[in-house]
């Protein structure tokens, strides 16, 4: 499943990377003919977030996100092994809580209590996130928020991925694994 999960955020990821630069062009040559495309900046913001957040859960995934590993790499390999199971915990714990607060900040479970309403389910909660729009789109921001929640539940799920791969595997095979594991990239 996590093996799936990460092609679709490569390609997501690719062709976010490719629409951004097209945006800004695309208005750039509009505000060079008086003319800009009042959006497009508001549009390139949420696709920098968007890659942002899948690149997280895709890094995380690939084990290529920065990181400092002098320390682990100086340990015996028993120890060194007990560190990556540390860190993958530590990763799986970090989604957790962001599924969490997602679901405190979305609130599903009042919204469908409110019959999806959402001016009823502002006035009950005091949670107005349904109601913003974006500044120049005119759409409701939280289509661009659902972002959190999705890169939230697919970095738990590679979080789970590593950390099972993590502990099924011999510390000495550990060991080569973070030798080559910078060469997978982005590919």
């Amino acid at each position: 499943m996590s093996d799936g999960i990460l092609r679709v955020e490569r390609g997501a990821v690719r062709l976010l990377a490719f629409a951004l630069p097209l945006m800004i062009i695309a208005n750039t040559i509009g505000r060079a003919f008086r003319s800009p495309i009042y959006f497009m900046d508001e549009l390139a913001i949420h696709c920098m977030v968007w890659i942002a957040m899948i690149g997280m859960s895709l890094t995380l995934k690939t084990r290529t996100a920065v990181s400092v590993t002098m320390l682990v790499d100086a340990v015996p390999l028993a120890l060194m092994k007990s560190m990556k199971i540390l860190i993958d915990v530590i990763i799986l714990t970090f989604a957790g809580i962001l599924i969490y607060l997602c679901i405190k900040w979305f609130d599903p479970v009042a919204l469908a209590r409110v019959g999806f309403d959402f001016q009823e389910f502002s006035g009950e909660t005091f949670n107005f996130m349904y109601q913003d729009t974006t500044n120049t789109l005119g759409m409701k921001k939280f289509w661009f928020w659902l972002i959190v929640p999705v890169a939230a539940m697919t970095t738990f799920v590679h979080a789970l991925s590593n950390l099972l791969k993590t502990a099924a595997t011999p510390a000495a095979a550990l060991k080569e694994l973070s030798a080559s594991s910078g060469a997978r990239g982005l590919d």
